[in-house]
């Protein structure tokens, strides 16, 4: 198996050689509602981060303050595809945002420069952002200004440049390694809840043998439903 200690070059970079570190929007929150549909990030230290959603309109009316001088729209979206890194608050935490979202000026918006950013790649680089979360505080922000002399240790290429195939690969294993037992444990409890009626078989020595039984006894009827249960098992092994 492939283990962080295999790598044996690792290297320290400087944040702004690996990041495009821009700076979050909100001092004020603006209004959020369930029907929302852009996340609002806060310096939360859970649920990813969001601590609510919005719209379109709601961002476009308020300002930062929520009052006075507003500015334009594309000040206050940004894209997904990102790593937001929360600098005061609960400070040093890291999230991977998919989708376009606003957020606090507590939150640090991170993009990746010089390769494409996916969400295993992310996983690794929060993982490593997050090692530096005991050198901040509420007293000790991790605003832009300083985070730009922030350094950052991954693996390396023998080039010396960041070796992200390695930091995919990694996360990759890891995330199987990690749902491989619960998919054979979905997938089993569907086909004896679907199939077998919530019989469960206990007994290994005459499984074998009551399955091929049942399956021939009932083959035509379960025809469609063999075939449903197929896929969705694919489908959670296509998610791993």
């Amino acid at each position: 198996m492939m283990n962080l200690i295999e790598h044996n070059n690792w290297k320290e970079f400087l944040f702004t050689e690996i990041f495009d570190i821009q700076k979050g929007f909100y001092n004020k929150k603006p209004p959020c509602f369930e029907e929302g549909n852009i996340p609002f990030i806060g310096a939360s230290d859970s649920n990813n981060g969001i601590t609510g959603f919005t719209d379109y309109g709601t961002i476009k009316a308020n300002s930062k303050i929520g009052y006075g001088k507003n500015e334009p729209i594309d000040r206050k979206i940004f894209k997904g595809n990102a790593i937001c890194v929360t600098n005061n608050g609960s400070v040093g935490y890291a999230y991977y945002q998919v989708s376009d979202f606003t957020c606090t000026h507590d939150v640090n918006p991170l993009y990746l420069l010089n390769h494409e950013l996916n969400r295993y790649i992310a996983m690794f680089l929060i993982a490593c952002i997050e090692k530096q979360r005991v050198c901040f505080a509420y007293a000790r922000k991790w605003r832009p200004k300083r985070m730009v002399n922030s350094r950052i240790m991954l693996p390396a290429t023998a080039e010396g440049t960041p070796d992200w195939q390695f930091m995919e690969a990694y996360m990759k294993q890891q995330e199987q390694t990690i749902l491989k037992p619960t998919i054979e444990r979905l997938c089993k409890q569907l086909i004896t809840n679907e199939l077998m009626g919530g019989v469960n078989y206990q007994t290994s020595l005459g499984k074998n043998l009551l399955l091929k039984i049942y399956f021939m006894q009932n083959a035509h009827w379960h025809a469609k439903k063999m075939n449903t249960q197929r896929v969705m098992c694919n489908l959670l092994h296509q998610v791993a």
